[in-house]
């Protein structure tokens, strides 16, 4: 309970925006001698500095008991306004109003401050010392007896507290300390109005959001003075409504836009009637929970589910969630078209000559097939059978938590149409990372399966033809061969052709017909006739002719007979690798190599092209012989084909064969011809890329993909144009065992 305190002096409180106004106060209530010591004088330069005063005095529980305030001629009624605000946060305090001779009508004051109202007094202008000493002292007087009074009405009677078992509570709490105590603490923003939507009081926490150092600060501000039009406008005609109808505004979500720039805020306010004692409308006040954090959230919900809204609705892959039964919980509009058609096949293969008229409701449409799918597992769209293996995956899954990812997947139509898909599928976790079901993703992948399909077809065709086309390649190797040894056994046969014409074997026959004319007296023809002693002689230097014919046709038949062997060798060759056989058997790497620089022995000769073989000592190794040699034909004549526009340099060409771990066999032609631009390292293997006026572009696509089938690889180095090249050939291969 609240006493009157001889130690302590009565606060007053002077508004007024004159500084005279102040000065006169100061000496009348502080300085003359009939005063000091008995108030507390603090002044304030207009109504808003005012009521802050008066808000911040509440708070710090040392009330003013009176205040006066001044009235110019200037303000004229509108200078009143300030004692109704200040009664509202302090209906106790006693109001002197000091106003100019002339300056306020009667009617006007008594309009405003209320006739039978007792806390107001007026005292004209200007003044005497005495007259304001006697006011202050005597209202202060009163309000100490209104303050005792109201003290004591506030307390229970002592019985009543002694049935609550805590008296010291009852008599120490009043209605105030619980309101100042609530607005200190409270989180929320409560606040209280006057008719104007002024601030009248607020708590601490609405204060610290509007930026204020107290509570006091806000007092006589509107909602205009923090927030933009977009805002204080709508909540200004809300309490306005209120004063109007009386009707409370209950959980309105408010979009609370500020003056200072500060980012955009939401609140839940409940606004209600500030009602007097007598019942009458006197402002608003009103509680606004801060919910930004919430709408944040809500608008992240909101967005995030308008993307899986999006996706779900658009995508064309089918995509599912499941719970932890296997049962659809949420599926993309292409999988209910996916499921749909499928569920449709299976009942009319169930019931074979049924119209679409005829459908149950769920098939009848999309809307009513995904309304039935929710809820349904794979057992009942694809059957038990087909629909064990997903669950077997799905039940994986939740047994390890681990992905299940591209699995390929075949669905047959009851009607035998294949559809195929491609299936990603994971474990479904909710925000705590608690394991709640499954999800998936099918892509259609139908129609890749078909092109895949025909590529392999076309790939299988591109083979046989690389394989035809480096086969013609060695035959014109070894026909171009053949035809250049053709020509020497032509000229050994036209030579032996052209002896056998000029043979001085025609004098032989001459002579012995003489010899058989004289058969009588041969010896006589032989001694005596001159043409007789001639003969001997003449068989005599016909012999070593006919020795010389001989000698000079046996010598052109060897060389014809080495012609020949020679074309046998390069046939047989060619007979050893033919067919279209494909396997793997034993090879010594030396007699391979051997054989492709043969095929090409006769450009290499004539172009008088170097050969250096690096031949390692190499085991015998199980490989595929044909496709070998068709690479190297190809690479040997290729390299060939490098030196000849070589003017300024011996051509060479060097062979080299190593076995390296693996085992791998790695071949490598070397050449010191025009070498290859950076730009075309890659696109030599193209099919069709050449960059020679007679090419056709397949011979090294044809060797690649040789390399390739053989499980290798082929590639090529060259340090630029002019620097010559290498291709290398790596095969894995198989050491053979030696029996």
């Amino acid at each position: 309970m609240k006493t009157r305190s001889t130690q302590n002096k009565d606060r007053i409180l002077v508004v007024d925006d004159n500084p005279d106004i102040h000065d006169a106060f100061r000496s009348a209530l502080i300085e003359d001698v009939n005063a000091q010591g008995k108030f507390e004088l603090d002044g304030a330069r207009d109504g808003p500095h005012g009521l802050a005063l008066v808000q911040q005095s509440l708070l710090a529980a040392r009330p003013y008991a009176l205040a006066f305030i001044g009235v110019s001629h200037a303000a004229g009624p509108k200078a009143l306004e300030i004692a109704p605000q200040i009664w509202a946060l302090d209906p106790g305090i006693q109001i002197v109003l000091c106003a100019e001779r002339l300056a306020l009508s009667s009617a006007a004051v008594l309009a405003t401050m209320g006739a039978m109202n007792s806390k107001w007094l007026l005292l004209k202008t200007p003044f005497e010392s005495v007259e304001v000493i006697q006011l202050a002292c005597s209202l202060a007087e009163k309000w100490h007896l209104q303050q005792l009074a109201g003290s004591h009405q506030s307390v229970k009677p002592e019985a009543d507290a002694t049935k609550t078992g805590n008296p010291a509570d009852a008599f120490q709490i009043n209605e105030e300390d619980l309101l100042n105590t609530l607005l200190d603490n409270a989180p929320d923003h409560i606040y209280f109005k006057d008719a104007q939507s002024r601030f009248l009081k607020c708590s601490k926490a609405q204060a610290l959001q509007f930026g204020a150092a107290s509570p006091a600060e806000l007092v006589g501000k509107t909602d205009l003075d923090f927030f933009s039009e977009e805002h204080a406008r709508p909540a200004y005609e809300d309490e306005q409504e209120i004063l109007r109808t009386g009707q409370p505004i209950i959980g309105k979500v408010e979009k609370e836009i500020w003056k200072d720039g500060r980012g955009e805020s939401w609140a839940l306010s409940t606004k209600m009637p500030l009602r007097n004692n007598a019942g009458d409308i006197i402002g608003t006040f009103g509680i606004s929970k801060n919910i930004t954090a919430l709408k944040q959230t809500e608008a992240a919900l909101a967005y995030h589910d308008d993307l899986l809204t999006t996706l779900m609705e658009n995508s064309p892959d089918s995509i599912f969630f499941k719970d932890l039964e296997s049962r659809l919980v949420k599926v993309s509009r292409s999988e209910v078209h996916n499921l749909l058609r499928l569920s449709i096949s299976h009942y009319r293969a169930a019931h074979p000559g049924m119209d679409d008229e005829a459908l149950p409701p769920h098939l009848a449409s999309v809307e009513e097939f995904e309304k039935y799918v929710i809820g349904k597992t794979d057992a009942d769209i694809y059957g038990q059978d087909r629909a064990s293996e997903f669950s077997h995956d799905e039940e994986e899954i939740i047994r390890t938590g681990k992905p299940i990812a591209e699995k390929a997947e075949k669905t047959v139509h009851p009607d035998g149409r294949v559809v195929w898909y491609f299936t990603n599928k994971g474990p479904w976790r909710d925000r705590n990372g608690k394991l709640i079901g499954t999800f998936g993703t099918s892509k259609n992948m139908s129609e890749l399966k078909e092109a895949e399909r025909k590529i392999e077809e076309v790939q299988a065709q591109l083979l046989t033809t690389a394989r035809l086309a480096g086969m013609a390649e060695i035959a014109t190797n070894v026909l171009h061969n053949v035809g250049n040894v053709l020509n020497s056994v032509n000229v050994s046969a036209e030579m032996i052709g052209s002896q056998l014409r000029t043979s001085k074997l025609k004098g032989l026959a001459r002579s012995v017909g003489l010899m058989d004319a004289r058969t009588a007296d041969l010896g006589e023809f032989l001694t005596q006739d001159s043409k007789g002693k001639l003969l001997p002689g003449y068989l005599r230097e016909l012999s070593r002719t006919l020795e010389i014919e001989h000698e000079a046709m046996a010598k052109e038949l060897g060389a014809l007979s080495s012609s020949v062997n020679h074309i046998k060798q390069v046939i047989a060759t060619q007979q050893s690798y033919a067919g279209t056989a494909r396997f793997v058997e034993s090879t010594k790497v030396s007699e391979l190599l051997d054989d492709a620089l043969r095929m090409n022995a006769d450009a290499l000769t004539r172009h008088k092209v170097d050969v250096e073989k690096k031949y390692a000592a190499l085991p015998t190794l199980l490989l595929d012989k044909q496709r070998i040699l068709q690479v190297l034909v190809n690479l040997i004549s290729n390299a060939k084909q490098a030196l000849d526009t070589i003017a300024d340099r011996r051509p060479f060409i060097t062979l080299d064969a190593v076995l390296m771990d693996g085992p791998v066999l790695r071949i490598t032609v070397t050449d010191n011809g025009e070498g290859i631009a950076p730009e075309n390292l890659t696109r030599v293997f193209s099919h069709g890329f050449t960059t020679r006026k007679n090419g056709h572009g397949f011979g090294l696509h044809s060797c690649v993909l040789a390399a390739q089938e053989m499980g290798g690889n082929l590639h090529v180095h060259s340090d630029g144009p002019g620097q010559g090249a290498s291709f290398i050939l790596e095969i894995p291969v198989t050491i053979a065992q030696a029996h």
